[in-house]
């Protein structure tokens, strides 16, 4: 994984771990620290969330990678992944926006990457962010 994690924008710790198990934030930043902002079905459309998710995604990847010092191949399983979406009070495809961020993984972890999930619609998020995701991975 080439993708660099972003750095927190709060108090928090970007992964924590307790024996095997490692719980992971991620922001819906680009590369360049650029964020997708605004609540979706008012302030950005349906595309543009996906897109948000998948960021987020490859910034939930970029951690996890750093809590297995660059080593994927650790990574037995992501066992839960948590999805917030900035959304509008009349938006009810929250889940179909997280499945953006769920493909994403799966594709780079294949079946290790399957996970349990909650995907949950917000009035706001930290930064105005469109998207935000946490998991819980197990590694060896």
């Amino acid at each position: 994984m080439d993708h660099k994690a972003p750095e927190p924008v709060g108090l928090y710790e970007p992964w924590a771990a307790a024996g095997p198990l490692v719980a992971i934030s991620a922001i819906s930043s680009a590369a360049d620290g650029e964020l997708i902002t605004g609540a979706v079905g008012r302030d950005i459309d349906f595309a543009t969330a996906q897109e948000a998710a998948r960021r987020a995604a490859r910034n939930l990847l970029a951690v996890m990678s750093d809590a297995v010092a660059g080593d994927l191949s650790r990574i037995e399983r992501v066992l839960l992944v948590r999805g917030h979406v900035n959304a509008a009070p009349d938006f009810t495809l929250v889940h179909k926006v997280i499945d953006a961020a769920s493909e994403a993984i799966i594709a780079e972890l294949g079946e290790r990457g399957r996970h349990a999930r909650t995907a949950i619609g917000c009035a706001t998020l930290p930064n105005g962010n469109a998207v935000t995701l946490e998991a819980l991975v197990m590694v060896q």
